[in-house]
This record gives structure tokens, C-alpha cells and sequence, in this order.
């Protein structure tokens, strides 16, 4: 078996790191279209195709697009988890080890990624209500997460156990796989794939806003600036960027950075980019320190399922 501590890279661009990273670029692009879109909306066609929302909701549902995304995120799941070491393995022979897929030392990663959580939900959901306090205060508009705005509706006791499925189990999963597992090493193997990173950042920031950055354009400075905000957060952490990459004697730690800042940004309901570039942060330490994605899962899954018990809470307390 081929030692990974003494596997070199040539390719210009490349560095030597201890974990090898052989998939390319394109194959990396093509995983992201399938399970980003591909899979999804396939899934989403399916459920549609079935009329879920006539024989399970009836006429009224509400949100319905949003409601039948739960459903088919179930159907989705199988194919976005296996999309990645399939298509990996066939290309560039890659491992499950190499994309963090591994039970080496699993009860110590587990005990990890419950440690991380213990450590980071605090700071992070302490940075969350501060920052919606100020924007209740400043009488600003808090944007709510897609989950959110499902739960306020009357939602079945069934959505409620997918809502929790998909915070808790599909989300950390994907999420993990392709930041953690995929993209992260991938950059990380390159001195320029932090600056990669950081301009993905940038363009998802832009990309998810922009129907409201459009409808904003004419109406004046303010309505732009509430419009921009990703993007304006994106663009003020750049002079920190640069100073972890002057610092860096490696592209690792840039690479971490970009990659928690593209993790933040597509979750775009504002403000809450700003405590999840926090959380990713912890994230891909923990990623890149185990060689492993267990303990970012289990971090993750905890982290979202504290937000759900307190989205239920909210829930049940406002409808009495």
C-alpha cells in the first residue's frame, strides 16, 4: 500500500501534502453540478411528478415549493452521497480515506466533533443573537433560513421528523463531503487555492443575491447596502485573508479560510453568514487536524440540531 506521508505532486501549481488529493478540477465541477443541482431538482421533478402536494397537502399548503423540497431531499440524498466517491474512483482512482471517509479512530473523531460543538455553539449562536438584537434594535429586516420560514407554517408532525433529517443528517453529511471533503484538500494542495476560494466566495455571494441586488440597484444607497451585505461581508475580510496568507508558510490555512467563507456564503439569509464563517472555521481545523470528516459531521449535526429543538420551541410556543 502506497505510503500518502511521502506522495509528491508535480504539477505546477501543486504542493506535496501528506493526504494525496488526485481528483482534478473538472471532475470536481461535474461532482458539484450533480449534487448541488443535479440530483436535487431531479428529485424535486419526482416528487411533483407523484403530486405530493395534492394527495398529502390538498389545495392550501403554503410554501409549497419550499414544503415538497423536504420530501425530495429524501430521494436526493442516497444519489448526492454516493455521486462523489463513485464518480472520484472512476476517474482518478480516488480512496474513501482521501475524501475523509474513514473509520480510523472513529470514537476518538466522534468525541471530537462532541467537544467542537461543546466549544463553538456558544461563541457562534452568542454572535447570531447579538447581531439579530442589533438589527431588531436598528429596526433591520433579520432574514430567515429556508427552514425557518417552513416551520411557520402548521407543519405534520411528518415534516417536522424531515425538517430534523435534513438539519440534522442530510445537511452535515453533503455539506461536509463536498467543503470539507472535496473542496478544502483540493484547494489546499495548491498555493493559489486560497485566492480561489476566496473569489468563489465572493461570486456565490453576489450570485445569491442577485434579484435583490437588482431590484435595489434604483432605489438609493441604503436599500443597495442592505442588498450587498454578503458581498460587503466577503470583500471587509479580505485584508485578514491576505494576512493569513502572508502569514501561512503553507496554502493550508488559506485554503481553510476560503473555504469557511464559500461554506458561509451559501447560506445567505442575513445575518447569519457571519457566525457560520466562525462555525466553518472550527470545522475545517477539525477536518484538516483528524484526517477525517466524522467529527465535522457530528460537530455539524449538533450544531443544527440545537437550532431545530429551539425553532420547535418558538414554534409551539407562538401557536398556543
Amino acid at each position: 500500500m502506497q505510503d500518502d506521508s511521502t506522495n509528491v505532486n508535480s504539477e505546477p501549481g501543486r504542493v506535496s501534502v501528506p493526504n494525496a488529493v488526485p481528483w482534478s478540477g473538472r471532475e470536481l465541477l461535474f461532482a458539484l453540478y450533480l449534487v448541488w443541482y443535479f440530483w436535487p431538482l431531479t428529485a424535486y421533478l419526482g416528487v411533483t411528478a407523484l403530486g405530493v402536494e395534492h394527495w398529502y397537502y390538498g389545495d392550501d399548503a403554503g410554501e409549497m415549493q419550499a414544503r415538497l423540497s423536504l420530501w425530495s431531499g429524501i430521494l436526493a440524498l442516497p444519489m448526492q452521497l454516493l455521486t462523489i466517491p463513485l464518480l472520484f474512483s472512476a476517474f482518478s482512482q480516488t480512496r474513501l480515506d482521501q475524501l475523509g471517509l474513514t473509520t480510523r479512530r472513529f470514537g476518538r473523531n466522534v468525541l471530537l466533533g462532541l467537544a467542537g460543538a461543546l466549544l463553538l455553539a456558544p461563541p457562534v449562536f452568542g454572535i447570531n443573537y447579538f447581531l439579530r438584537y442589533l438589527y431588531s434594535q436598528g429596526g433591520d429586516h433579520v432574514e430567515r433560513h429556508v427552514l425557518e420560514k417552513i416551520a411557520q407554517h402548521s407543519l405534520f408532525p411528518t415534516e417536522w421528523i424531515l425538517l430534523f433529517f435534513a438539519a440534522m443528517v442530510s445537511a452535515p453529511l453533503v455539506e461536509e463531503l463536498i467543503f470539507r471533503g472535496v473542496l478544502q484538500p483540493w484547494l489546499a494542495a495548491r498555493r493559489w487555492g486560497g485566492h480561489v476560494a476566496m473569489l468563489g466566495a465572493l461570486v456565490l455571494a453576489v450570485v445569491q443575491r442577485w434579484e435583490r441586488l437588482r431590484t435595489a440597484w434604483p432605489e438609493g444607497v441604503p436599500p443597495l447596502m442592505e442588498a450587498a451585505a454578503p458581498v460587503l461581508f466577503v470583500l471587509a475580510l479580505l485584508p485578514l485573508y491576505l494576512l493569513v496568507w502572508r502569514l501561512s508558510r503553507t496554502p493550508v490555512a488559506p485554503a481553510i479560510f476560503g473555504t469557511s467563507l464559500m461554506f458561509a456564503c451559501i447560506h445567505s439569509a442575513w445575518p447569519t453568514p457571519i457566525p457560520l464563517f466562525v462555525l466553518a472555521l472550527g470545522l475545517g481545523v477539525l477536518a484538516q487536524r483528524t484526517r477525517s470528516l466524522v467529527g465535522p459531521i457530528v460537530l455539524h449535526s449538533l450544531f443544527n440540531g440545537v437550532s431545530c429543538v429551539q425553532l420547535l420551541s418558538e414554534t409551539l410556543i407562538s401557536h398556543r
